[in-house]
């Protein structure tokens, strides 16, 4: 079982037939070939004009250089950041302060591309359509591009764009560079103001305090100024007081004090005068001593040498007091001068401390403010030098490279690009031809429809007992009675097998051909020598039968007995035994039990019982018959039948677990040049292989046949003439 099953799976399908989808749905691939070519046809028009394309590239770093404030290179984390960095700047080529700076440089340029009708905004709008921003793959590179009719100055367009960009992105790189900019060097011009405001006025001050140098190290001048004058003015108050100490103790000693120097005595001592003097008389005193020494008293030379000897005495006693007093005075003198010396310098250094202690707060005032003002213009200093380096790490870095660089500028636009019309015309009409074609393939292809045997096998998963073509000319019709005749050969050996006579004929749904089956079966059986039975359980009207008659309805009822059902029935020619449905066919079928005594009865008389019951998914007689009778073949019709309604009508057949259960496929089609079918038609028709009567190829036999067909109309246009 599980290798029936695995066999069933295994069957080809019908597969892709071009040539059968066109046949089954010309209308369609009629319908599909003209819209397509109508949509087709204006595009062609369209799109196959030439133009002319002007392209620049530039590069997106994915790493940003080393700058003066940081010695690393600034990168983008991962690819995800890198290509949203990339569709930022994307979008940013067509914005429209961008394009609109172009077009201003462009027109600074004397080139005009706006069209007149056009205004300024309506243009830029357009130019926003126009302009393409595409990345190259596996690259850092990015395509700007336009395409137009004309090629005139259409890469000075792309070049201006481009030019814009890359210089919008640099200046925004450091968001408001520009601004910041301004903003610094505004300030940098206030403070320059402000230090040269403030260097006046401490140069003012300076004057006044006459200083030169302010800083935090510099003392108060004026205090060390002041310190100074009080130290001169306490060594003249102490100069003064050891001058009036000297007079003082000179005139009470009459000599000089040891600071003052040498004393009178010594200076009397010391005089080269007083001292030749003193040596003349000492010399002369000698002589006149040695004189007197060798004379008498009474001697009047001695008398003289005497007084000579008290006159150079005299002499020199007169000149000692004459310098003693004239030293004195002159020491006098000397100490009552020092004395009013050190008074004149005592006094003058004291008005010189009184007159800068007078002039303290002012001096202190305008000392404090010079420091103040140096303090501030220090600061100033400062922040102009943190100024002046951010400006020049903005105005450096706003001109770097930074993240983007144009690669290449737009090259003059030379070659014309595109299909061409006739090219584009071609292309429509070849998809006018493709959508004929594929779309009735398509159609094919979702249809859930079964339309083969083996569609039915795989999805059912039972093995076909019997198929049949459908009826369609003579060759149909030979391979039809063939294979109508192995069905009922099938149900001939399935007789003398397993014993069974029985079958209930049921369709998945309306129009499966069920009573022309078995009919036909009935006519080959007897045909074929056995004795069948047909009992319509379908109340729905057949051809050639009237509800006037009684039968198997009417019998369920209990208004008729058994005996005289059976009737015969015209059938091709041929007549059958029948059971009808009956007058009560609208009351369902009832009393199974009598049903099954009746089957019971007619197996005696006749070899097979062929009952024919309405569809299984759409009548519930079809169920309880089957109960009854045990065996059923389901009848699926090929090319009608869905895959849900198969499989439907499978479940309900396991719910019901009948004795048997047989496939049939009817109606199956004939595909012509698109399967074995039609070969199998021919080789049954001419009892020959089909390569052996087919001497000329399908299409070279469709061409003969045109070709006949052609002469045959022109003979009969002459003869008409």
């Amino acid at each position: 079982m599980n290798g029936t099953a695995t066999e069933l799976a295994s069957l080809p399908g019908l597969g892709i037939k071009p040539l059968l989808s066109l046949r089954r749905h010309p209308r369609t691939a009629l319908w599909a070939f003209i819209v397509i070519l109508i949509l087709g046809t204006p595009l062609a028009l369209l799109k196959g004009r030439s133009y002319y394309i002007a392209q620049a590239t530039f590069q997106v770093s994915p790493s940003y250089m080393k700058n003066m404030e940081t010695d690393k290179e600034l990168e983008l984390q991962s690819n995800s950041q890198y290509r949203e960095y990339v569709n930022h700047l994307s979008r940013m080529v067509v914005r429209y302060d961008i394009l609109e700076s172009a077009l201003d440089e462009l027109h600074q340029q004397g080139v005009e591309l706006r069209p007149p009708a056009l205004t300024k905004r309506q243009y830029i709008e357009q130019l926003q359509r126009r302009i393409y921003v595409r990345a190259i793959p596996d690259t850092y590179m990015v395509h700007i591009g336009t395409e137009d009719a004309r090629s005139a100055h259409l890469h000075t367009l792309v070049n201006a764009v481009a030019d814009t960009f890359v210089r919008t992105v640099r200046s925004e790189q450091i968001y408001g560079s520009g601004e910041r900019i301004d903003t610094l060097k505004t300030r940098e011009h206030q403070l320059h103001e402000e230090i040269e405001a403030l260097s006046a006025a401490r140069l003012v001050l300076a004057d006044r305090l006459h200083l030169t140098t302010f800083a935090d190290s510099t003392a108060n001048p004026y205090d060390t100024i002041l310190l100074q004058m009080r130290e001169r003015l306490a060594l003249a108050t102490s100069e003064r007081v050891q001058a009036e100490a000297a007079l003082d103790a000179y005139m009470r000693q009459k000599e000089l004090p040891m600071h003052l120097g040498r004393s009178l005595l010594e200076s009397r001592q010391l005089d080269n005068g007083l001292q030749a003097l003193r040596n003349e008389v000492v010399k002369r005193s000698e002589e006149l001593h040695r004189t007197l020494a060798g004379l008498e008293p009474r001697h009047p030379a001695y008398q003289a040498a005497q007084a000579e000897l008290l006159q150079i005495q005299r002499r020199l006693k007169g000149q000692e007091d004459d310098f003693d007093h004239q030293a004195s005075d002159n020491a006098r003198t000397r100490l009552m001068a020092t004395l009013a010396t050190r008074m004149q310098v005592e006094r003058e250094a004291r008005a010189a401390v009184d007159r800068q202690q007078a002039q303290a707060a002012d001096f202190a005032s305008s000392f404090q403010e010079a420091m103040r003002l140096t303090t501030d213009i220090r600061k100033r200093d400062a922040d102009l030098t943190r100024l002046r380096e951010r400006l020049g790490y903005l105005e450096t870095e706003s001109r770097a490279l930074g993240w983007v660089r144009l690669v290449s500028r737009a090259l003059p636009a030379e070659t014309p690009q595109g299909i061409g019309r006739k090219r584009m015309l071609l292309m429509a009409l070849l998809a006018a031809l493709a959508a004929a074609a594929l779309v009735p393939v398509a159609l094919d292809v979702v249809d859930a429809r079964l339309r083969t045997v083996n569609d039915a096998e795989k999805l059912l998963g039972l093995p076909a007992a019997g198929w049949q073509v459908r009826r369609d000319g003579l060759a149909t019709d030979i391979l039809w009675r063939e294979q109508g005749r192995r069905f009922a050969a099938t149900l001939l050996r399935n007789r003398g097998r397993e014993g069974r006579t029985a079958y209930a004929f049921t369709g998945v749904k309306s129009g499966a051909g069920v009573s022309e089956l078995v009919m036909d079966t009935a006519q080959l059986l007897l045909t074929l020598g056995a004795r069948p039975l047909v009992v319509r359980a379908d109340a729905r009207h057949m051809p050639g039968e009237t509800r006037e008659s009684v039968g198997l309805s009417d019998y369920l009822a209990g208004d008729v007995p058994l005996r005289g059902l059976v009737h015969s029935q015209a059938w091709r020619e041929t007549e059958l035994p029948c059971v009808s449905i009956g007058t009560r066919a609208h009351q369902g079928l009832q009393r199974l039990d009598l049903l099954r005594e009746a089957l019971q009865h007619w197996q005696q008389d006749h070899d097979f019982i062929l009952l024919d019951l309405p569809p299984l998914l759409l009548n519930a007689d079809a169920e309880l018959t089957i109960e009854a009778v045990g065996q059923v073949f389901l009848v699926v019709e090929a090319d009608a039948v869905s895959r849900g309604e198969a499989l439907r009508a499978k479940r309900l057949l396991e719910k019901l677990q009948p004795e048997a259960v047989g496939l049939f496929v009817n109606k199956v089609a004939v595909f012509q040049n698109s399967g074995y079918m039609q070969q199998l038609i021919v080789e049954t028709a001419t009892r020959a292989r089909f390569d052996t009567f087919m001497s000329l190829s399908y299409w070279r036999l469709q061409a003969a046949l045109w070709r006949v067909r052609y002469e045959q109309w022109r003979r009969s246009t002459r003869g008409k003439a």
